[in-house]
């Protein structure tokens, strides 16, 4: 998130994920240095919590400025004290000297600490600040983290490939239209991370058929000439293969080599431009799935350092049309996937399967699970039944427990074998303790988790079928935590 003035031309930020709202109370009488007649701070007031800012103090006699971002020592408090780092002597004998009333102090944007990096970036390479002699700056500030992609150039890029900019035609507006075998010895990328290979390609041949010419197909899409890359179209291609309609070739549409020198695109913005021919609102081919976006989200994070939460994804889903809800929680959805992600390379393994009935940890711990039942027998009876449950299922687990001992009388002892997908999964059956900010302060969260829940309900039902009966006829339960991750292993050793 960022809060931003209007007049900073360079940015255009304006969404949120963020819902914490900050307050100025109790910073009415924060004293500042002599040297500062205007504090303004209004951006931050009554918006969301940020973790740093973007400033600019300005020379009321002068008009000189220096330019810097900060870290908020705490989240969402920017009164913490600091100022400038400023090393030039000058301004630092005016600012932190007697004399008063001589700079405005303007805290221009909030957000995370890269985006504000980035933007002090921008801003300094813009009025070359380290060389201007209107700023006390003595260099130009390192970018927080580099962007793969230029997301408005890939979107300049291919709106005019959608309006026909691209479109090769002849002197009288007619297709030159691209050899099937040519088209066959391309490479081709592809944008999307599941592809059913026989999706819309059977109305794609039957609309040939149909108008008897591929008149009503759409360009495909190659990137270069001398080194042509097919970015977009396959499906028409595989369609019109075999197809004496199409004999003549498939119109086309190309990203010229003198464009691509002049602007040198990165693989990063290749990948980006080939998702976005395949937009999420455009019915008559499969957009760019779910998958795949979260996967560039993590790649963003795992290869760039780019935080789930920046402008830049917000940006970047915004760029596949989805909206502001979606733009708000799916970085947070993709978080979590890279912490998961993590936590497996951490432990040099993957999760144990229990939800896979096949699999061999599943069905070693179904085996054990009988060989407890069938020693409780007595009579004929089971004493003694097992329960092997997903940890997220709460209410239908508890459900499950209530009808063995309502079905079986002769049951005492019910044994639940919990297990988890992943560690998000296991605090929510485990519960947590959060700090958040809120307009009071911090506060502590308490979430009660599924276990305390479950074992709630089953004591009041259970403590109320056991009255009146003899101790040793009592029914009880026990719940046996299952591992999910594997540990590391060594050579010669199992799982």
């Amino acid at each position: 998130m960022i809060v931003l003035v209007a007049h900073l031309k360079f940015s255009c930020y304006d969404e949120t994920i963020f819902n914490i709202k900050m307050t100025y109370k109790g910073f009415k009488e924060y004293n500042h240095p002599v040297s500062i007649k205007i504090f303004d701070d209004k951006i931050l007031r009554g918006q969301p919590a940020v973790e740093a800012i973007f400033y600019i103090i300005t020379n009321l006699l002068t008009g000189r400025m220096y330019i810097g971002s900060h870290k908020l020592f705490k989240y969402g408090e920017w009164l913490d004290g600091y100022y400038n780092s400023s090393t030039d002597e000058e301004f630092i004998s005016l600012f932190w000297g007697m004399k008063k009333d001589i700079f405005e102090y303007k805290i221009v944007a909030g957000g995370t600490h890269q985006d504000m990096k980035n933007l002090e970036n921008e801003y300094g390479v813009e009025h070359q600040v380290h060389t201007n002699p209107m700023y006390y700056n003595k260099a130009i500030p390192n970018k927080g983290v580099k962007y793969p992609a230029r997301i408005e150039l890939c979107q300049w890029t291919v709106d005019n490939l959608q309006n026909g900019v691209f479109d090769k035609k002849d002197q009288d507006g007619d297709w030159i239209l691209k050899p099937i075998l040519d088209i066959k010895g391309m490479d081709k990328h592809q944008a999307r991370k599941y592809v059913d290979p026989n999706k819309n390609i059977k109305d794609i041949r039957q609309n040939i058929k149909d108008n008897n010419s591929i008149s009503k197909t759409e360009p495909i899409t190659i990137f270069g000439e001398s080194k042509e890359l097919l970015l977009d179209g396959n499906r028409t291609f595989i369609a019109c293969e075999n197809l004496k309609q199409a004999q003549g070739g498939l119109k086309q549409r190309v990203i010229p080599d003198s464009l691509i020198n002049e602007v040198n695109y990165s693989e990063a913005e290749i990948e980006f431009m080939a998702e976005l021919l395949n937009p999420r609102d455009e019915v008559s081919k499969e957009p760019t799935d779910d998958a795949t976006v979260y996967d560039s989200l993590i790649k963003h994070k795992r290869e760039y350092g780019i935080e789930f939460n920046s402008e830049y994804n917000k940006k970047y889903l915004k760029a596949h049309h989805y909206h502001k809800k979606q733009i708000e929680q799916m970085p947070t959805v993709a978080k979590k996937m890279y912490e998961v992600e993590e936590e497996q390379n951490e432990y040099g393994s993957t999760y144990i399967q229990w939800e896979d009935k096949e699999s061999k940890d599943r069905k070693d711990l179904e085996k054990k699970c009988r060989g407890i039942e069938q020693e409780s027998i007595i009579n004929g009876k089971k004493q003694v039944i097992t329960i092997i449950e997903s940890a997220g299922a709460g209410k239908s687990l508890f459900a499950k427990i209530i009808d063995i001992f309502r079905k079986n009388e002769d049951c005492k002892r019910v044994i639940i074998y919990p297990w988890f997908k992943d560690k998000y999964i296991k605090e929510n059956w485990q519960g947590s303790k959060k700090t958040v900010m809120t307009k009071k302060g911090p506060k502590v969260k308490v979430k009660t988790g599924t276990r305390k829940n479950l074992e709630d309900r089953l004591s009041y039902v259970i403590g109320h079928m056991n009255l009146g009966i003899d101790v040793e006829y009592h029914k009880s339960y026990d719940i046996i935590e299952l591992d999910y991750l594997r540990p590391k292993t060594t050579e010669g050793t199992e799982n």
